[in-house]
């Protein structure tokens, strides 16, 4: 069942940044006080995020897949190109498996 339009209006005026610092502030005690309009946003937001992070590594893949680039384009410019989808690569880092304490 798809949110009614107050619960919407509610996730609308919510401070995400207020929000996930409350949360990670204190998560055993604001965690399960969050409203189901601050749960809703919070998935909405990780829902998007995904999306863009899934975006930004296929278009780093094709990036890496397509070097090394023509010997006339313009060194700066790919050396800038080049920084960009590591340091893109890097942010993506979360997306890999997370390893366990035990190192497994």
């Amino acid at each position: 069942m798809p949110a009614n339009d107050a619960l919407l209006a509610a996730v609308a005026k919510l401070d995400m940044i207020d929000l996930c610092g409350r949360i990670v502030a204190d998560p055993e005690r604001n965690a399960v006080r969050a409203t189901t309009a601050e749960i809703l946003a919070l998935a909405m937001a990780t829902e998007g995020l995904w999306a863009i992070a899934l975006e930004a590594s296929l278009l780093v893949s094709a990036l890496e897949r397509t070097m090394p680039w023509a010997a006339e384009a313009d060194a700066e410019h790919l050396e800038h190109v080049v920084l960009q989808m590591v340091a893109v690569r890097d942010l993506l880092a979360f997306m890999r498996p997370i390893p366990s304490p035990t190192g497994e």
